[in-house]
């Protein structure tokens, strides 16, 4: 049986920095105090005007790359909603701009918030067929650049940044298995309109705490684990309202929820994965231990998995 290691976990954030208190001089008629107090995220990190998805990724993967032998890498996977250009894929790019072989796999996965798990189980598929055996996986969005001056919902949340690691399959006697969900009748809760995000925030915090319960007792089920096996429980960093909330549902330990939204905001599909990296610079996570991941957002989609970390 297949399963696969995460390895050389990087990112980067936006150049720019935003404290949330300084939008009270801007904009006096925002409750910046309440946001705050309900989101938890205090700075953000806003992308300048030449970063973009394809030259933060850049960066993450120079990091990712420093002390690893990129003649192995034969697969890239790139999630991403906000690419400068449409065409063509940033995968592609990344590809060339890294000289990397070119007899390999390139693909860009089109999801948000939970498109780190979606991209691990696409992966791990790659995995199972033969098709590669050592993967580039890098995650980027930039929704500060899809945000007007007055949208108040957005602005206090989102920051901008790419992360990267690189994915290689292992023998397991037990291969890692997933958890999804996908409504789509929720998509106008968050989407974009005329180069500005609109998200519905009661909408979005319904369809959290209504279905991630349900997928958190599907991926525990298909592991046959209990909540109490699960060392690590690494949730897409939304706000301080929706983990706060998930974590009462669910009667988590709190000491096992990790929380870095309060000095980076929402860093979309990204979130998780630096999630990870900081963890495993703090010693936190160490080998062999069962991480719980989960995934929710723009689509609207979720995705579950439980990984050995390796």
């Amino acid at each position: 049986m297949n399963s696969f290691s995460i390895s050389n976990l990087a990112y980067q954030l936006g150049s720019n920095t935003l404290v949330l208190s300084d939008l009270k001089k801007m904009y006096p008629h925002w409750n910046v105090d309440n946001v705050v107090k309900k989101t938890g995220i205090k700075k953000l990190y806003l992308s300048n005007e030449d970063e973009d998805v394809f030259n933060l990724s850049i960066k993450s993967c120079k990091k990712t790359l420093k002390n690893f032998d990129q003649t192995k890498i034969d697969c890239v996977i790139v999630v991403t909603q906000t690419a400068r250009n449409k065409l063509p894929s940033i995968s592609c790019m990344i590809q060339d701009k890294l000289n990397l072989k070119k007899n390999m796999f390139a693909l860009d996965v089109g999801l948000g918030c939970s498109g780190f798990v979606y991209g691990l189980s696409v992966i791990s598929s790659l995995f199972n067929s033969n098709i590669a055996k050592t993967v580039l996986f890098v995650c980027g969005d930039t929704y500060t650049k899809f945000l007007n001056v007055d949208n108040r919902t957005c602005r206090t949340v989102f920051s901008d940044a790419a992360s990267s690691c690189i994915v290689q399959k292992i023998n397991s006697k037990k291969p890692t298995k997933f958890s999804f969900l996908t409504d789509g009748s929720g998509a106008p809760d968050l989407l974009e309109i005329d180069k500005n995000i609109v998200m519905k925030g009661p909408n979005i915090f319904h369809f959290t705490t209504k279905n991630i319960p349900n997928l958190f007792n599907d991926i525990l089920r298909k592991n046959s684990l209990k909540k109490e096996q699960i060392d690590q429980f690494v949730f897409h960093q939304a706000s301080k309202l929706v983990i706060d909330k998930l974590t009462d549902i669910l009667q988590l330990d709190n000491n096992k929820v990790f929380r870095n939204y309060n000095k980076i905001g929402n860093t979309v599909s990204s979130s998780i994965p630096i999630v990870l990296e900081n963890l495993q610079k703090k010693g936190v996570i160490k080998k062999n231990q069962k991480i719980m991941l989960v995934g929710f957002g723009v689509g609207l989609s979720a995705a579950a998995s439980v990984i050995n970390w390796k």
